[in-house]
């Protein structure tokens, strides 16, 4: 959307950026998502490896960068169900259709009796990024930015 001129700027977690300025916001390690019932739950730390075979969950609108970051290991197919939100990821998750990679955060916030969380200290950290377009002179822009990174 920003690349097309629908937004001026947006925040997200990996991107390709390609006509695009970008500076990263935050940083926070990533869990591994299960039900759990599942095997790995009883693990108390867990590695990419661990997640090879085990079904991903899909998003409806990734792109290559984003499946890859998702999957925490390009050699880890992602096979598991198409999901739209993070509510719907964590509903095939406790159905055990799929393990997934998310945010600590977003699992602090997402406590279920369902679900269980286990660190996975080799998958790429999860970043948040505002984007907007390269070369942009907009104040807006600009003091948004500012403002996110003093935050």
């Amino acid at each position: 959307m920003v690349r097309d001129g629908r937004a001026d700027l947006a925040i997200a977690a990996c991107v390709d950026d390609h006509d695009l300025d970008i500076e990263l916001v935050a940083t926070e390690p990533r869990v591994a998502a299960l039900a759990v019932g599942h095997e790995l739950a009883g693990r108390e730390v867990l590695s990419t490896a661990d997640l090879l075979t085990e079904p991903a969950p899909r998003w409806s609108d990734s792109r290559v960068v984003d499946r890859d970051y998702w999957l925490g290991n390009p050699d880890r197919p992602a096979d598991g169900p198409v999901v739209r939100d993070s509510a719907q990821l964590l509903d095939v998750v406790a159905l055990g259709q799929a393990v997934a990679l998310v945010p600590a955060s977003l699992a602090a916030m997402n406590v279920r009796p369902d679900v269980t969380y286990r660190p996975v200290p080799d998958a790429a950290p999860y970043q948040t990024l505002v984007l907007w377009p390269a070369g942009s002179r907009s104040p807006w822009i600009a003091r948004f930015v500012q403002t996110a990174l003093e935050g």
